[in-house]
């Protein structure tokens, strides 16, 4: 307090600075939780549809395979043989012949075709609209997942061969 003139001054006076009401920063602090808590999932999501995006592409641009279709007829013809022999032999049980079977039609079609249908499911399978194939991978798919699998596997195979035989 200062006197002057012999009046005492209040203290008001002398304060420069005035008190700011306590809610008045709650704004700010909402804004950059807000930030906080949306822009790192926003970042993530746009990386995440980049990637997929760039994987479509690298798809898209991968070169078509051309295989000499009675090779590959051959070669998977022999393949199916060689199955049907171990089985016969019992070097393979049916689950394991259904499984090699399975992965030989499903990799002929990929050598004839390009599409990657050694990692499809049945029902992405179906989705190709190509019947022969979809039913053949069905009748393989219970034998093939189940410890005892029903099924004929000799006439599976067979099935097998006069698709890749009769294969456009």
């Amino acid at each position: 307090m200062q006197i002057t003139g012999g009046k005492v001054g209040s203290l008001s006076d002398w304060i420069t600075v005035g008190l700011q009401d306590m809610y008045s920063y709650t704004l700010w602090i909402i804004i950059i939780l807000i930030i906080l808590a949306f822009v790192p999932p926003l970042i993530w999501i746009i990386t995440f549809i980049n990637k997929k995006r760039k994987n479509i592409i690298a798809d898209e641009n991968e070169p078509v395979k051309i295989v000499d279709i009675k090779e590959a007829r051959q070669k998977y013809i022999a393949l199916l043989q060689d199955i049907k022999d171990k089985y016969n032999q019992g070097k393979l049980s049916k689950r394991h012949a259904y499984q090699q079977l399975s992965r030989a039609i499903r990799h002929f079609v990929y050598d004839v075709t390009g599409i990657k249908v050694q990692n499809y499911t049945l029902s992405e399978i179906k989705q190709l609209n190509i019947p022969r194939l979809y039913y053949l991978i069905d009748e393989c798919y219970e034998p093939e997942f189940s410890k005892q699998g029903d099924g004929e596997i000799t006439e599976t195979i067979d099935k097998a061969g006069r698709i890749i035989t009769e294969w456009n």
